[in-house]
């Protein structure tokens, strides 16, 4: 069996759970632990609709109570789902494996841009090359706070969920590098490229082949870049293409927003 992934439309927490759902994955469960999951931050609403081409669309609108979200909690609140909805070894490492590869990365990234961390997880940027603070700084606080990726316990259970639901050994190759698009995104680390420091991290540092375009949009977030380590892929040659194999299914998915670009697509063969 191979699994498959097409990430050039991009990749995104909510985008991986949303292309299992179309691939049949147990709609019920997922979505009872996403819910599970958000109200550990807050309040969220999820909504799941198809799309003219037949891809699955997931929109889950956070609204958290938490001024940050540390990651040693965000792993015990993964325990916690993990047991609630009797998540399996084999998913529980990798979901483990998603918010390691995260959270690494949010310290690099935070090292390399001279990010300080101070009480309460607010992050201190400064933008004048004299007020930069020496990187050493960041050493007052072992606790990396995911401010954006709050929701990553959200797409982590949905993806391991959805893995369990179709019996897919968490492990997959790509069938294209992925599109990360273009442009600039503004957000709590400062105004930055994309891909964000984090993605670029990711995707370089687990030798993910990735490529800008084909929109000036974000297309592949830090948690999108996360599941494709967390699966180990890597980038198929022309040979390696299952060319004559059966699939045993496929899915589709679009993120929130109507770009006028591919699917992300998974396959099982």
């Amino acid at each position: 069996m191979k699994f498959i992934i097409d990430p050039s439309g991009g990749m995104a927490g909510d985008m991986f759970s949303a292309a299992l759902i179309s691939a049949g994955a147990d709609l019920k469960t997922m979505k009872q632990a996403m819910q599970a999951a958000a109200e550990k931050l807050g309040t969220a609403g999820i909504d799941i609709t198809r799309t003219a081409d037949g891809s699955t669309r997931l929109k889950i609108q956070l609204i958290s109570s938490r001024p940050h979200l540390g990651d040693e909690e965000a792993g015990a609140f993964l325990n916690e789902l993990y047991r609630q909805f009797r998540i399996e070894k084999e998913y529980r490492l990798f979901g483990n494996r998603i918010l390691e590869i995260l959270v690494q990365a949010e310290k690099k990234a935070h090292k390399d841009f001279k990010i300080v961390i101070h009480d309460h997880g607010q992050a201190d940027h400064h933008h004048s090359p004299a007020n930069l603070k020496p990187s050493s700084d960041h050493s007052q606080s072992e606790i990396t706070f995911l401010h954006e990726a709050q929701d990553i316990i959200v797409d982590i259970i949905g993806a391991v969920t959805g893995l369990q639901s179709l019996r897919i050994n968490p492990l997959a190759t790509l069938s294209k590098s992925v599109s990360v698009g273009g442009g600039h995104i503004h957000f709590s680390h400062g105004t930055h490229g994309i891909p964000a420091p984090a993605t670029r991290i990711i995707l370089d540092s687990h030798r993910i082949n990735w490529e800008k375009g084909p929109i000036e949009k974000e297309l592949c977030t830090p948690t999108g870049a996360s599941i494709l380590a967390a699966l180990g892929s890597r980038q198929i040659s022309a040979k390696g293409k299952t060319k004559n194999e059966k699939v045993s299914f496929r899915g589709k998915s679009r993120g929130t927003q109507p770009y006028d670009i591919p699917p992300l697509q998974i396959f099982l063969f």
